[in-house]
C-alpha cells in the first residue's frame, strides 16, 4: 500500500548490538554497586541478597530487573543527580549504529517511512541516518518540542519521549510512570498518518504504555506490530493485551539486525548503491557494514538472512572481499574453499581482509607455515588493522612464541584501544602466563568495550572460577548465555561448573540444553557421558560416548575416557580396541599409555594363576 506509512517505536533492545548496555545490563551493574555498598566481605552472596527484594520494591523481580530499573536508577544514585547522568553518558558513549541501523537509516531516508519514536536517551538512529543515508534527521529531544514532529514532514523525524541525554533524559519512576501531555497531543496526531512497528521495547515504562493502552481502537492507522526478541519468550500480558485491543500481530524476530535487513530487502534496499554513496565519505565505514555482514552470516540461525546475505553481483569480477567471503562460506568443503580463496586473492591482491581471512582458514588445517605467510601479508597490506594484527597475536601464542605475541598484542591495541576481542584474547594470554592481576584489568576493559562480547564474559567468569569466586563467576557465565542462549560452549561450559558445585539436577538440565543446541558437538556429548556414568547411569552413558566418538572419530579425550568406562565395566577386549583408537592418533599422550597400562594390568589379573 503506497499511502501507508511505518514509525518505528525502538526500546533499548534495538540498541544492544550497537554496544549500549540495555536497561537489563544497567540495572544490574547498580545493583551490584548498592550491594557493594552495603556489604563489605566480598564472599557474602549476592544472589540471594538479590532474590530478597533488598530494597523492598513492589513487585519485585530479581531475574527481571528491567522492570525496576527507573527505581534502581534512583536508589543507586539517590543525593548525586549529576553522578547518575555521568552513569548514562558512559553507558551510551561507545555505541556504534549496527548493521540493523545502517539498513534503518535507508530506509528514512529513502522512503516514505520516515518517523522513529524511541524512549532511549542514545543518537544511534541520527548518526546512522547522517552515516549511512547521506541526510541528517530532525531530532526532537525534549516535550517543549514536540509539537515540531510533524507527520508529513519533508526529512526524517526522531521523536525521543524520554529526551535526549544532553537535555535532562527522564530516567525516574516520576517521570517514566506518565507522558508529558505536549507528547500525547503529538503522538495521536502522528499515529492516524503511520502504523506503529515496535522493536526492542519491553513496554516496562508506566509513560508510553499507558499512553497506548488509553488510545482507541480508531486512533493507530493500519495494524500495529509488536516484534519481540523469539529466544527471551513471549511478551508480557500488558503487551499481549494492548496488541489484542487494537488487532496486532506479536511478530517473532531474532534479533533488531535481522529484522530491519529483512524489512529492507522487501521495500528494495540494496546494498551496493548504499555503499557506492558511502564510499565518498569514509572507506572505514564501509569495511564495518561489511564485516558485520560477515559475522551476522556466519552467527545467524535464520534461514531467510543467510539467503540475503549472498554475493550480489553475478560476475565475480565485479565482487568486492565480502562477496567472495560470503562465497566461500557457502561451502564446507575445505578443497572447493582453497581453490576459491585462491581465485579471490589473485582477483583482490591487496584485500587485507581476505588475506588475514584465508591465513585463519590455513591455520586451522594445521598449515602453519603458509598460514603466517599470508598473517604477513595481510598487516603488510595494511599496518593498522587491529584484527588482523590480534589474530596474528593469538597464532604466535598458540605456536608458544609468547614474545613475538605480545608485541603484536600490544601493536592491535595500539591501533585500536577499545577492540574487544584483542583485549579478551590479551587477558586470557596473560592469565596463561601467570601474570593474574594485569589479566583481571584487560578482561573488566574488554567487557567495558563490549558489554555482549559473549566469549569475554565467559572466559572472565573462568577466570573467577579459578579465583575461588564462584557466586560472581556464575554471574557472568549467565550473562554470556543470555547474550547468546543458543550456544552450545557456553551452556555445556555452565553445566561443567555447576557440576563442579554438586549442582546436579541443574547440570542435567544444561547438558540437555547444549546437546538439543547441537547434537554434534564432541565435548559436550563426552562430559554428559561422564556425568552420567558417574551417576551409575551406565547405558545412558555409553549412548552417549557412542554419539561423542561417532561425530568426531579422533578425539582422544573422548576415546580415553570411553576405554576407561569400558575397563571399569571389566569389558577388556572393547577396551583395548578403543584405547588402541586412541593411540594410533596421539601416540605420545601420558594419559593415554597409563589408560592403556592400567587395562593390561586389569586383564593380567583375571587371567588364571
Amino acid at each position: 500500500m503506497e499511502d501507508r506509512r511505518f514509525a518505528f517505536i525502538l526500546g533499548a533492545g534495538a540498541s544492544i548490538n550497537s554496544n549500549i548496555k540495555g536497561a537489563s545490563t544497567l540495572a544490574h551493574e547498580w545493583m551490584e554497586i548498592i550491594y557493594h555498598r552495603q556489604h563489605e566481605l566480598k564472599n557474602s552472596d549476592y544472589q540471594s541478597w538479590l532474590e530478597s527484594n533488598p530494597l523492598d520494591f513492589k513487585g519485585w523481580e530479581s531475574n527481571n530487573l528491567a522492570k525496576h530499573y527507573p527505581q534502581i536508577f534512583e536508589k543507586c544514585f539517590e543525593g548525586d543527580h549529576d553522578s547518575g547522568y555521568a552513569a548514562l553518558e558512559k553507558a551510551i558513549k561507545d555505541g556504534k549504529p549496527s548493521l540493523g541501523y545502517a539498513v534503518l537509516a535507508w530506509i528514512l531516508s529513502t522512503t516514505r517511512h520516515r518517523m522513529v519514536i524511541t524512549t532511549n536517551f542514545d543518537n544511534l538512529v541520527a548518526d546512522a541516518v547522517s552515516i549511512y543515508g547521506g541526510t541528517y534527521p530532525h531530532v526532537i529531544g525534549h516535550e517543549s518540542l514536540a509539537c515540531y514532529a510533524k507527520p508529513l514532514s519533508r526529512r526524517p523525524i526522531v521523536a525521543k519521549i524520554h529526551r535526549d541525554l544532553f537535555t535532562d533524559p527522564i530516567n525516574t519512576c516520576e517521570g517514566t510512570s506518565a507522558l508529558e501531555k505536549s507528547w500525547i497531543e503529538t503522538l495521536k496526531n502522528i499515529f492516524k498518518f503511520y502504523t506503529p512497528v515496535f522493536i526492542g521495547y519491553g513496554g516496562n515504562d508506566g509513560s508510553l504504555m499507558d499512553f497506548l493502552q488509553d488510545l482507541d481502537t480508531k486512533d493507530i492507522s493500519g495494524r500495529p506490530f509488536w516484534c519481540y526478541y523469539s529466544p527471551g519468550g513471549e511478551p508480557n500480558n500488558s503487551i499481549k493485551q494492548l496488541m489484542a485491543k487494537h488487532s496486532g500481530a506479536l511478530v517473532p524476530i531474532t534479533g533488531f539486525d535481522e529484522f530491519m535487513l529483512q524489512m529492507g530487502e522487501a521495500i528494495g534496499f540494496k546494498r551496493d548503491k548504499q555503499i557506492e554513496e558511502i564510499k565518498k565519505n569514509s572507506e572505514q565505514l564501509i569495511n564495518q557494514i561489511q564485516e558485520q555482514m560477515l559475522s551476522l552470516s556466519k552467527e545467524t540461525q535464520d534461514v531467510i538472512v543467510k539467503g540475503i546475505l549472498q554475493p550480489q553481483n553475478k560476475e565475480r569480477d565485479n565482487w568486492n572481499w565480502l562477496d567472495w567471503q560470503l562465497k566461500i562460506n557457502e561451502t564446507s568443503d575445505i578443497d572447493e574453499q582453497e581453490k576459491l580463496y585462491n581465485k579471490a586473492i589473485k582477483t583482490l591482491p591487496n584485500s587485507h581482509q581476505l588475506l588475514g581471512n584465508y591465513a585463519i582458514f590455513l591455520e586451522k588445517n594445521k598449515e602453519f607455515k603458509e598460514a603466517e605467510k599470508f598473517y604477513l601479508h595481510a598487516i603488510e597490506a595494511e599496518p593498522k588493522h587491529a584484527n588482523n594484527l590480534g589474530n596474528y597475536a593469538l597464532f604466535l601464542n598458540k605456536l608458544d612464541r609468547f614474545k613475538e605475541a605480545e608485541q603484536y598484542y600490544h601493536r592491535a591495541m595500539e591501533v585500536d584501544p577499545t577492540h574487544a576481542n584483542t583485549l579478551g584474547n590479551y587477558a586470557v594470554f596473560l592469565k596463561e602466563n601467570g601474570k593474574f592481576d594485569e589479566a583481571e584489568n584487560f578482561h573488566i576493559r574488554a567487557m567495558e568495550a563490549d558489554p555482549t562480547h559473549a566469549n569475554n564474559l565467559e572466559n572472565y567468569a573462568l577466570w573467577l572460577t579459578d579465583k575461588g569466586q564462584l557466586s560472581k563467576a556464575e554471574h557472568f557465565y549467565l550473562r554470556a548465555i543470555e547474550v547468546e542462549p543458543n550456544d552450545a560452549d557456553f551452556l555445556g561450559s555452565y553445566a561443567l561448573f555447576l557440576n563442579s558445585l554438586d549442582r546436579f539436577e541443574e547440570v542435567d538440565e544444561y547438558y540437555h540444553r547444549a546437546i538439543e543446541v547441537d547434537p554434534t558437538h564432541a565435548n559436550n556429548l563426552g562430559n554428559y557421558a561422564i556425568f552420567l556414568s558417574n551417576f551409575d547411569r551406565f547405558e545412558e552413558a555409553e549412548q552417549y560416548y557412542h554419539r561423542a566418538i561417532e561425530v568426531d572419530p579422533t578425539h582422544t579425550n573422548n576415546l580415553g575416557n570411553y576405554a576407561d568406562f569400558l575397563k571399569d565395566r571389566e569389558r577388556l577386549k572393547e577396551a583395548r580396541k578403543v584405547i588402541q583408537q586412541a593411540l594410533a592418533i596421539e601416540p605420545n599422550s601420558e594419559r593415554l599409555l597409563d589408560i592403556q597400562q592400567q587395562i593390561q594390568q586389569a586383564h593380567l589379573e583375571e587371567m588364571p594363576a
